[in-house]
């Protein structure tokens, strides 16, 4: 028994970290949904874990397998190995999770979020040689659709360049996002007034989404030049935001190294402080 309590507060210390999801995946193996080796999409399906959520997902298994209670069969595939340690660490993860969300909160969170160039890639090869990989680094395909569907009062996307590709990114973005939840993009046109391709392009479905746009591009009275934006940002009401190199076109989701960083807590608002700047010194879009 010592030794199993033991066992019990190593794993939980271990995983703690990702008791969003963690305290999820355990009730599934507790309940018998996750027997034999499971799809990790099918790990998300059981659990109630939204797709966009499957690098959190991965993440947890990723440290239950350095802790020898799941085993990875494949790239995708997993298989429990400690069924009855999961099943106790259910509620203690849930708990944890109780705690973190409505409890306590840091004054600020920051993770890092990653697009890898696509493979073959020697940078992403070398990054996954090195000792930790990108273990603990978000996913940016995965990460904005996930601020998207947890705004609860507004969402915002603001990005200067945006291509057709974008466009696309854009709407799944915005659909992600709950029907009562403000919707919000911010953009730049060009010297001569032209908004991004990207827009044009599927500006009748944003407005069907019930999308608000802001053109920040503004002359200077007193100055030859023109004030506009280079800034890339992606807020959830005034809670949490990504910050980052990433535009919303198809160079950055298809071929480049993005980086960035997905802040909350006190870095959220005063980020969101900045937005709503931008937002009461820019254009209406109709």
């Amino acid at each position: 028994m010592p030794q199993l309590r033991q066992q019990l507060l190593d794993a939980l210390k271990g995983l703690s970290a990702h008791s969003a999801v963690g305290g999820l995946i355990c009730a599934a193996a507790r309940d018998g949904q996750l027997a034999g080796t499971v799809d990790v999409r099918r790990i998300c399906a059981v659990s109630g874990i939204a797709q966009s959520r499957t690098g959190e997902a991965l993440e947890f298994l990723r440290a239950a397998r350095s802790l020898g209670l799941v085993e990875q069969i494949s790239e995708l595939n997993w298989r429990v190995t400690q069924a009855p340690v999961l099943a106790e660490l259910a509620p203690m993860l849930q708990a944890v999770d109780v705690y973190r969300s409505e409890i306590h909160q840091d004054a600020d969170t920051v993770d890092v979020v990653l697009t890898k160039p696509p493979n073959p890639s020697q940078l992403a090869k070398t990054l996954e040689g090195m000792l930790l990989g990108t273990w603990g680094i978000l996913d940016t395909r995965e990460t904005l659709p996930s601020i998207a569907e947890n705004a609860t009062e507004r969402f915002v996307v603001m990005t200067p360049f945006l291509d057709e590709v974008g466009g696309e990114i854009l709407l799944a973005l915005f659909r992600h996002v709950r029907p009562l939840v403000r919707k919000q993009l911010i953009l730049r046109a060009n010297a001569e007034g032209v908004l991004p391709s990207g827009y044009m392009s599927s500006a009748g479905q944003l407005a069907g989404l019930g999308v608000e746009t802001f053109n920040f591009r503004l002359e200077k009275a007193e100055a030859s030049g023109m004030e506009t934006f280079h800034a890339k940002v992606v807020l959830a009401d005034d809670e949490k935001a990504y910050v980052g190199s990433s535009n919303m076109n198809k160079w950055s989701f298809q071929y480049s190294l993005e980086l960035g960083l997905l802040v909350s807590g006190k870095a959220a608002r005063r980020i969101a402080q900045v937005v709503d700047a931008v937002m009461k010194v820019s254009t209406r879009v109709s």
